[in-house]
């Protein structure tokens, strides 16, 4: 095997990814320091790494304990997979610019967190394994490595776009990665004065399944399927209330399409053993029971119910925003002024 020109690679943030590209390091004999934060770190210690693997779960970069690593005295690549840490300029600079990002996304469109919801909302199939070069702008750095791909109509959920990602990023990205590490493939020296040629792409924000989540009944039925779809398998579903309870939705099919009164959106039509219709904006949509919860076990839905998210839990989602600290989530409601 070919000797690397590496000392150190530093890992940001969490991928299942870390334990292959780790063991290719240890088998180098070039040392791994894998660095997250307190929210990721049930998920780091599910990875059975090299015992020669260093693990910092910090709450800063500016902590002593990443300072002690001394990046900047030795070859050093940083390789970033959901970095919950905002890179300065100084850290940058310590890696003589080989800082590079992960982002599972088309850019410069789908910038930011939440991609896969996105673009189920959006109705966008496209996918990409991407590497960028890091910059104080965020997903703005040089492209290092890209390679696009479509999902298909049967990956709907993020559960699916995630699964079909990784196996993307198994299949050529980490091989990628390991002839940078090897030294078969170069990485430009990336500093401030880099010139780099910015196409205006888009930005979305992260999204809390929680908050964001409520069901707009108002929504044509396209609308309203694609976003339960994105607030789906991983995450808890769609919510709306009946009969003053919450509850969600994984997943429907449109039953048929023909004109449906606004009063009448949102009323359960029919109730069967395995499934329920709902009268929504532009047709009847048929809700498997397994695609459908409440956390009351007592609950029981009839033919008449209707389903009903209160105006000012729709006006919070629109007015408020969520980031995703070291620590974990912190929201900001704009609505109160």
């Amino acid at each position: 095997m070919m000797k690397s020109c590496f000392e150190l690679v530093c890992l940001f943030g969490f991928s299942p990814h870390f334990l292959e590209i780790a063991n290719f390091l240890d088998n180098l004999g070039i040392n791994c320091v894998v660095v997250f934060g307190p929210r990721q770190k049930d998920a780091i210690n599910c990875l059975s790494f090299p015992k020669s693997v260093e693990k910092l779960c910090l709450q800063s970069l500016d902590d002593d304990a990443f300072k002690q690593i001394k990046v900047q005295e030795r070859e050093s690549l940083g390789i970033s997979f959901g970095s919950p840490f905002i890179f300065t300029q100084e850290n940058i600079d310590c890696f003589g610019g080989r800082l590079i990002n992960s982002h599972g996304a088309p850019l410069p469109d789908f910038k930011g967190g939440g991609g896969f919801s996105w673009r189920i909302l959006q109705r966008d199939k496209r996918g990409s394994t991407l590497m960028h070069y890091v910059t104080t702008k965020i997903d703005e750095g040089a492209c290092a490595y890209r390679r696009d791909f479509l999902f298909s109509d049967d990956e709907r959920m993020p559960r699916d776009f995630e699964k079909r990602q990784l196996k993307e990023e198994c299949e050529h990205l980490v091989p990628w990665i390991k002839n940078i590490i090897l030294g078969k493939l170069l990485l430009e020296k990336q500093s401030q004065s880099s010139k780099i040629d910015h196409v205006r792409g888009t930005y979305y924000p992260r999204l809390s399944s929680d908050l964001h989540g409520c069901i707009d009944w108002s929504l044509n039925l396209l609308d309203l399927q694609s976003f339960v779809l994105a607030f789906s398998n991983p995450y808890p579903g769609a919510y709306t209330f009946c009969k003053g309870l919450k509850v969600r939705l994984m997943d429907f099919r449109i039953e048929r399409t023909c004109f449906v009164h606004p009063f009448a959106y949102g009323i359960v039509v029919d109730v069967g053993s395995e499934n329920f219709m709902v009268s929504c904006n532009g047709g009847i949509i048929s809700v498997m029971h397994d695609d459908f919860c409440c956390d009351n076990q007592s609950f029981s839905l009839k033919s008449g119910d209707r389903f009903f998210t209160p105006e000012p839990i729709l006006q919070k989602a629109f007015a408020s925003r969520v980031f995703y600290t070291p620590n974990g989530l912190k929201t900001r409601d704009y609505s109160q002024t």
